[in-house]
């Protein structure tokens, strides 16, 4: 029997998995090639710091206004339908950046991209949830946001290689040219996407019937907390766990715009320099989610190693604001952060797929991920300000510290509570 899993799930990770790590591979660098234009943009269009974090910013705010609507209505039409929509439509919304001449029209591009974003991660979470048992999800999760460090990893060479040699190219700046070729690849990937992702196990024409009710029994998870969404959204629980992701939020958003202009002052001029030495944390950070991942699933733990990296993040932060300028030394340190924050990331998400089922799943992540976000919204904008006040990213690295510091706090309380398997008044008798 184990070796018919062992058989099952290598076939899963190929027809299945494969294609989620693509997906969110283009959307992570969708998402944040932001940072590798910003010297350019800021020059062309004319924005300060603060007017940047607030475009970088306004993204998360169309984002988190359509996630719980968007993802409920995706548990009725499937995920496969879901992905192919939001791809086709943030692939052009990205590409369409290139073509910006105003404040006013970045501004608009950015929320409409997290508008036709919304839902996609809680229905990623839901989608492999059907598909992967409960002890396998920390390693599920960690090949699914293998794609957050992976793009880090290709973006920065690959942008810095369209801005230097696509320059000029039948007159547009290197930054716009960015923008088209990293956008359009997306919108490809969506038209195919519908016709190679089943809804449902039971779709699944290349599975036997037995495998499809093995895959069955995997989704019924046997300490969930919440089956419905209506009881989701009155638990003091969930919005704590909220509030952590938050703060992981805040400092991976604050690493994922703001990276390139760290290694900038600490003097690295060439774009191409930059989008190289970017790569490295990243490159640091698939080793770190690998390890804490895999450690998770080995010790049938989740708590610790949600709240563990994120400590060592904030640590990191804080000290690169105390160390001596040493670009090395500030190199190492800013992987340090990078690790720990996508290490508790993958955990936390691990932590997530097992607490809730049926309606509750995709409107619980939805949830989740629509207040955590405003993390991504905040950050930004609070690291621009203040960059602005003091003419340097030291004070925004302090305040990254703490809200991780404070992040991890919240996770180390809540997160013990949620893991010990208490069973909710609203489960049904056949799941308890």
């Amino acid at each position: 029997m184990k070796d018919i899993q062992t058989r099952l799930y290598h076939r899963l990770n190929w027809r299945i998995m494969s294609w989620i790590i693509v997906i969110y591979l283009m959307d992570s660098i969708d998402r944040t090639n932001l940072g590798f234009a910003r010297t350019h943009i800021s020059h062309d269009v004319g924005l300060d710091a603060t007017q940047f974090g607030f475009a970088a910013g306004i993204f998360f705010i169309g984002l988190v206004l359509f996630e719980i609507p968007i993802s409920l209505w995706a548990s009725k039409v499937g995920a496969p339908r879901t992905f192919a929509r939001i791809m086709v439509l943030w692939g052009m919304t990205s590409a369409a950046t290139g073509f910006i001449h105003s404040r006013e029209s970045f501004y608009i591009l950015r929320f409409l991209l997290g508008v036709f974003e919304a839902g996609f991660a809680p229905t990623c979470t839901y989608y492999l949830a059907r598909w992967y048992p409960e002890n396998r999800m920390s390693g599920v999760i960690f090949w699914h946001q293998l794609s957050l460090p992976l793009a880090g990893i290709l973006i920065g060479p690959v942008s810095g290689w369209l801005l230097s040699h696509f320059d000029q190219v039948g007159g547009l700046a290197g930054w716009r040219w960015m923008f088209v070729m990293e956008g359009l690849p997306s919108v490809l990937l969506g038209i195919v996407i519908v016709f190679v992702l089943p809804r449902t196990p039971m779709d699944a024409k290349w599975l036997s019937a037995g495998e499809r009710q093995i895959i069955e029994g995997w989704s019924v998870r046997r300490n969930v907390r919440h089956v419905a969404f209506s009881a989701v959204i009155r638990d003091p629980a969930i919005y704590l766990l909220s509030l952590g992701f938050f703060a992981l939020m805040a400092g991976m958003y604050m690493l994922n715009f703001w990276l390139p202009s760290l290694i900038h002052e600490a003097g690295v001029h060439s774009a191409m320099a930059v989008g190289l030495y970017s790569s490295f944390p990243y490159v640091v950070s698939v080793a770190s989610m690998a390890y804490w991942s895999a450690r998770s699933d080995r010790k049938k733990e989740r708590s610790f190693h949600c709240y563990a990296p994120a400590l060592l993040a904030s640590a990191c932060f804080v000290l690169t604001t105390v160390v001596p300028n040493v670009f090395a030394l500030q190199l190492v340190i800013l992987a340090g952060a990078t690790a720990g924050i996508y290490a508790s990331y993958v955990v936390f998400w691990a932590l997530a797929a097992n607490v809730f089922q049926g309606s509750a799943a995709t409107g619980g992540f939805a949830l989740i991920n629509a207040i955590g976000l405003w993390g991504g919204f905040i950050s930004p904008m609070a690291v621009g300000k203040l960059t602005t006040l003091t003419g340097t990213l030291s004070a925004g690295m302090v305040c990254m510290g703490i809200t991780v510091a404070l992040g991890a706090a919240i996770l180390w309380s809540v997160t013990r509570t949620l893991t010990r398997g208490d069973v909710r008044s609203d489960m049904p008798a056949e799941i308890v």
